[in-house]
C-alpha cells in the first residue's frame, strides 16, 4: 500500500526539490538569454562585420587598382554576406547591439525595440 500511497513527506520533499530543480533550470535559461546570447551575438557580429569590411576594401583594390582578381574577391565578399545576414536574423530575435559615436555599445533587447 505505501508503494500506491507514499508518505505526505515524501511527496512534499520531492515537490520541493522539483520546485527547486525548475528554479535552477529558469536562471540558468534566463542567463543565456541575457548574458550569454547577446555577447556571442556581440562578437559574431565584430567578426562578420570586420571581415566583409575587409573583403570590400579588397574588392574595391582589384576594381580601381588591380591588385586582386576581381572574381576572387567578389566572390569572397558575397560569402561573408551569409554570415552577416544571419548575425541580422539573430539580432531581429534576441535584441540589436548599437555602437554609438563615442565608441560605447549598446545591448537592445528585442521587446524593448517593438514597444
Amino acid at each position: 500500500m505505501k508503494a500506491v500511497n507514499p508518505p505526505v513527506e515524501k511527496l512534499l520533499a520531492d515537490r520541493l526539490a522539483l520546485r527547486q530543480e525548475m528554479r535552477q533550470a529558469k536562471d540558468e535559461l534566463e542567463r543565456v538569454r541575457y548574458h550569454l546570447i547577446p555577447k556571442y551575438i556581440g562578437i559574431v557580429k565584430a567578426i562578420a562585420l570586420g571581415a566583409a569590411t575587409l573583403a570590400l576594401i579588397a574588392l574595391a583594390l582589384a576594381l580601381f587598382k588591380g591588385l586582386f582578381d576581381v572574381k576572387t574577391t567578389a566572390t569572397l565578399f558575397a560569402s561573408l554576406l551569409l554570415p552577416v545576414w544571419i548575425v541580422d536574423q539573430a539580432e531581429k530575435k534576441f535584441g540589436r547591439w548599437v555602437l554609438h559615436h563615442n565608441g560605447q555599445a549598446e545591448y537592445i533587447e528585442q521587446n524593448k525595440t517593438n514597444e
